[in-house]
């Protein structure tokens, strides 16, 4: 999800991807926030950023889909080269670690260092 925070003037001040109690929601394809992003200043440097971000969304949602592949017999993990196989089991063990109870993926989980 996007979320937008305005300026006193209504108009697209700020992309997050986070909710908060000052931000509503957008769709991707809102034509406000398209004509925001292609008339921001520093456009070719927030367009980065948010790549970047769905990127990283989408690689959990590969991780996901890997999982039910293999959950369903549809594909075997050993069919997987051996480097994609011990990042998956090496990211997996990590979140066992990071959070030992809890199960599912939350969208606001953030890498701290």
């Amino acid at each position: 999800m996007v979320y937008i925070e305005r300026n006193a003037e209504g108009n697209i001040e700020r992309i997050e991807f986070d909710p908060s109690e000052n931000r509503e929601e957008i769709s991707f394809y809102d034509p406000e926030l398209r004509q925001f992003l292609e008339t921001m200043p520093n456009r070719e440097e927030t367009i980065k950023k948010i790549l970047d971000k769905l990127d990283l969304d989408m690689v959990r949602v590969i991780e996901d889909l890997i999982e039910i592949l293999i959950d369903k017999n549809l594909m075997l993990f050993t069919d997987l080269p051996e480097p994609v196989q011990n990042k998956l089991m090496f990211k997996k063990a990590l979140r066992s670690l990071n959070r030992p109870t809890r199960m599912i993926y939350e969208e606001t989980d953030e890498i701290q260092i």
